[in-house]
Order: C-alpha cells, then sequence, then structure tokens
C-alpha cells in the first residue's frame, strides 16, 4: 500500500513528472542511437560518434538561440531605476536631480499639447483659411500634406471644442444647458492632454529639436509603454510615496536620451541601410536614459458614489512632479545562447579531432598489416 501511495506521489507531482519525461526521453532516444552505434562499432567508437553528434546537434541549435534570442536565454532587457524626483513648476521638475543629463530637460517649460494644437491650428486657418479642417491635400508638397493631415486628426482629437462642434449623436435630447456643459467637459478633457499623447497621433507637431529638451527625445505613449510600466511598479513599490494604487496618478510625459542612433527624419532606402550595418558593427552600446513624468489626481476626481459612472481623474496642480529617471540595461539574452553555441562548437570540434586520429592510427596499422602480409 505505501508503494502505491509514492507511485500516486510520483504521478501527481509536476516537477518529478516533468523530470521522469526528460530522463526517460533522454534514455529511450539518445540511449538507442548510441546502442546501435556502439553494438555495430564498439562501445567506445560509438560513444564517440554519438557525443559527436549530440554536440554538434546542439552547436546548430544554440546557435539558433543565439540568433533569435530564444531558448535557455538569459536576462532580457529591463529599465532600472536610478532616482525618483520631486519638483514644482517654480523650482524646476528636474532641479534636484543627480543625473548631469536630466538638468538639461526643461519640461516646466514646455507648451501644453493642447496649447501646441490651438497654436498650429491657428496658423493653418491664416494660411489655408477658415475650411482648413476639410480641406485636402490637393496641390501641397509632400511634406506640407503630412503635416495638414496630422493637423487635422490632432485638431479632431484633441483641440478645442465649442457646442458647434459636438455630434448630433452628442446633443440629441440634450437642452442648451446641457449642451453646453459637454462641451465643456470635452474642453477640459482635450486641455487635460499629454505630450506624448499628441506624439502618439502628430509628431510632427513635437519640436525634438527645441532647447527646452535638451538633447532629450519626448516619447509617444505607444513607444513608452514598457519604461511607464517599469516606472509605475518603482513609485507604488517605493516606500517614499503613499499612493494605494495606479488610479491615485496619472503618468504624464516620457523622454528618453543616449543609445545607438536611429533614422533620421526622413529616411530613404540608403538611410535605412546605412543605419542597420552602422548599428550591426557598433560594438558598445551607448548609455540610456529615460524619464517618465506623473503626478498625483484630486482625490475628488477619483471618489465615485455607487451607481455613477466613473469620473475622469483630474491631476492636481498643487502637487509637486514627480520624475522617474530610470537606466536601460540591457541584460544578456543572447549571452547564455553564444556559450552553449561556443562551447559544443569546440568539444565536437575536440571529438571529430578525436575521430580523425583514430581513423589515421587505424589507417596506420591496417598499412603495417598489409606489409607484414
Amino acid at each position: 500500500m505505501e508503494m502505491v501511495e509514492l507511485i500516486a506521489g510520483l504521478a501527481w507531482d509536476p516537477e518529478i513528472r516533468g523530470f521522469l519525461a526528460v530522463l526517460t526521453g533522454i534514455v529511450v532516444l539518445m540511449g538507442s542511437v548510441w546502442l546501435l552505434l556502439s553494438s555495430n562499432s564498439g562501445p567506445r567508437l560509438g560513444t564517440l560518434l554519438s557525443l559527436a553528434g549530440f554536440f554538434g546537434w546542439m552547436a546548430i541549435m544554440g546557435s539558433i538561440w543565439w540568433i533569435y534570442g530564444i531558448g535557455w536565454s538569459g536576462d532580457g532587457p529591463v529599465w532600472e531605476e536610478i532616482e525618483i524626483v520631486e519638483g514644482t513648476e517654480a523650482e524646476g521638475h528636474l532641479t534636484f536631480a543627480a543625473l548631469d543629463e536630466a538638468n538639461g530637460l526643461h519640461s516646466e517649460e514646455l507648451p501644453s499639447a493642447f496649447e501646441l494644437v490651438s497654436t498650429s491650428g491657428e496658423a493653418a486657418r491664416a494660411e489655408y483659411g477658415d475650411d482648413w479642417r476639410t480641406r485636402t491635400t490637393a496641390g501641397l508638397s509632400n511634406d506640407e500634406a503630412a503635416l495638414l493631415t496630422e493637423l487635422q486628426t490632432a485638431y479632431a482629437e484633441y483641440g478645442p471644442v465649442s457646442v458647434e462642434d459636438l455630434t448630433d449623436d452628442q446633443v440629441a435630447g440634450l437642452s442648451a444647458n446641457e449642451a453646453s456643459e459637454l462641451a465643456a467637459a470635452e474642453q477640459a478633457k482635450n486641455e487635460a492632454t499629454t505630450l506624448s499623447e499628441l506624439a502618439a497621433v502628430a509628431p510632427d507637431l513635437i519640436d525634438q529639436n527645441s532647447e527646452l529638451l535638451g538633447g532629450w527625445t519626448l516619447l509617444s505613449t505607444a513607444e513608452s509603454g514598457e519604461a511607464q510600466a517599469s516606472a509605475i511598479a518603482m513609485i507604488l513599490e517605493s516606500g517614499d510615496f503613499s499612493f494605494g494604487g495606479q488610479g491615485e496618478f496619472r503618468v504624464l510625459d516620457a523622454f528618453t536620451i543616449g543609445g545607438k542612433q536611429g533614422l533620421p527624419d526622413d529616411p530613404n532606402v540608403f538611410d535605412r541601410v546605412w543605419t542597420k550595418v552602422r548599428m550591426t558593427a557598433q560594438i558598445t552600446h551607448p548609455t540610456r536614459y529615460g524619464i517618465i513624468q506623473l503626478r498625483q489626481v484630486t482625490e475628488e476626481s477619483i471618489t465615485n458614489l455607487p451607481g455613477q459612472a466613473p469620473k475622469r481623474p483630474e491631476v492636481d496642480p498643487t502637487e509637486p512632479m514627480i520624475s522617474v529617471i530610470m537606466v536601460r540595461n540591457l541584460g544578456n539574452l543572447r549571452l547564455l545562447p553564444a556559450l552553449v553555441t561556443l562551447g559544443s562548437l569546440l568539444i565536437f570540434l575536440a571529438l571529430c579531432y578525436a575521430l580523425h586520429e583514430r581513423d589515421k592510427l587505424m589507417m596506420a596499422r591496417r598499412a603495417e598489416f598489409a606489409g607484414a602480409n
């Protein structure tokens, strides 16, 4: 009875069962190959042939792991915390940052996304007329057409909102006061748009060469997803803040500096090929930093009564700006596959050399035997 219980325990333990399955596969598959070779050519030669085949296969498999970063791989790239800095508009968001590169970013002086859209809309109205929002791109150059299309999209998404801008579906069944309140709510939502959100829709409206950025690059929400997730985790795990959850603050803008230089603006085929070759030939990886800015939201905007629709979280302007400064750790994703490939290749070559020396010895002995006869 005790043996039955032991066997049942082994059958239901996934770790032991998995180990036994792998061990059985090795014994049955690899062992059967070794048995066939040993029975036909002898145990010593069969063992050499089996090991040479195994390590040759491991070198091929390891090279595939090495190229694609799969299989038995190392640690992937991650963002690591350097420091978390607080600052206000008056003193500067990053004035107290210890990282020298962070001191060149003056995010407190950057215009808001709503101001950029409104200013660009006024410039487009002055150039193309009052119907610029519905104007086609006929007769415009490629750059002008792309910029106008982005501006039309950004203005529709994040521009000023009046009652006239509301659709028929939005104002259906509403009184004049209710329609005005809805327009005001849409206006407030657009005024809270971040620069990273605007960069995802209209990147050409962002002046990446602005002196206020100090060499930093503004990232869109699509480009900064991993960095934002890392910054949120760092804030929640930090003991310096009393945030009970992600809903108590709002992630704003993301910036980065350093790293390998990518494609230039408006690249052609030659630029893409040269960038690929240059980045491949560049052995060292310049240090890359990232900054994620966030701010606490007002308690009133996240306090919802039962049965009511959730409110839109509003940033509290009286709270300081929190900047999470991080550095990119590239990890060692391909180091382990590289070691497996090189180690297996060396063992494979050593075994092949041993087989070659054995063949030379056998041929010499056969020649001696033939000469003696």
